[in-house]
Parts: structure tokens; sequence; C-alpha cells
């Protein structure tokens, strides 16, 4: 359920020194028992990815003239045959170079393509051991277990749209067929 989130945002901000509002909406969005199931193991991921690279430190956050609380909101809503899981962060939202970068230099895109949508560029993060991290943490990295947030969405036969913005944030939207 939503609301042990709530500890494991708590736990995690602790952890990486940072101040994180966590705002939940649509808890009480009925869900399938296997399917709630299914996403607890890519929710604490993704909430774990937003404050640890998603969220700036509070210096950095002030800095760039944005509140010195991180916030993350994570919600559930109905929308049309479709139940959407979202987890937005008003983090520095992804790093297109330097995911394409590391896709190139994995041998999972052509070099030559400059051309490529940023839908399909954030893709690439859930692709086994794209990790943009310099070091990965031991609590996550974006790309490290992000293939089985995947494997775990596409078992429910759902989809996982992405929405970044650099410097404003990132939205992951989880869209699982009801």
């Amino acid at each position: 359920s939503f609301n042990k989130m709530n500890r494991l945002v708590r736990d995690l901000s602790r952890k990486f020194e940072k101040e994180i509002e966590l705002e939940i909406y649509g808890e009480d969005t009925e869900m399938d028992k296997n399917v709630i199931e299914q996403l607890a193991d890519p929710l604490v991921h993704m909430i774990r990815n937003s404050i640890d690279h998603g969220v700036e430190e509070k210096v950095k956050r002030i800095e760039l003239g944005k509140s010195p609380i991180g916030k993350i909101v994570l919600g559930a809503h109905y929308e049309g045959s479709e139940v959407h899981i979202v987890i937005e962060d008003d983090g520095a939202g992804l790093n297109r170079e330097k995911i394409l970068e590391k896709a190139i230099s994995k041998g999972l895109i052509d070099g030559s393509r400059h051309d490529i949508p940023d839908s399909e560029v954030w893709q690439l993060i859930f692709e086994p051991g794209l990790s943009t991290a310099k070091e990965v943490t031991d609590i996550s990295g974006r790309g490290v277990g992000m293939d089985v947030v995947r494997k775990n969405i596409d078992k429910l036969r759902g989809k996982i749209a992405i929405e970044s913005n650099k410097g404003k944030g990132t939205k992951i939207t989880f869209k699982i067929p009801l």
C-alpha cells in the first residue's frame, strides 16, 4: 500500500541527507491483489531512484532557485481501461546525453543516430546494465535493476511512460490494463 511508502521516503531521506516531501493521491483506487504485489518492487525502486538520482542536494536546489525540500508525488487513477500509477519528482530530470553515451558504448543503439526522440531515449534506462550513475550505490542506480522493473510491468501486460524535463523533474507512469 502507498502508506508503506511514507516510511520508505523517510528512511531514504535520512540516508541520502535530503529533505523530501511525499504527496500521495488515489490510494483508494481499487486494484487487483496480484497487481499490487507485482507493483511493490517497481514502486520502491522508482522512489529510491527519485530520491537518490532525481532530487538534488539541498544546497544545489537552493542555488537553482528551487525549494530546499524535494517533492515526490505518488498517485493512482483510472484512465479508460487502465490504472495509471504515477511517480513524479521535481528533481534534475534525466540526462539525455549521458543515457545516449552509455547506450552507444554498450552497443544498444547506433551512434550515428542523433534524431532519437526523448521518449525512446528515456526507455533505454530499462536496458540491463545501463546505469549512468558514476558509482552505483547499494540502494539504486538508474539502470541497475531497472530491467527488473520493466519485467514486472511486462508481466502485468503494462507499459511504462516517462516524461522528463531537464532541471524540472521526471514523471514515470505505469499503465496497467484492468
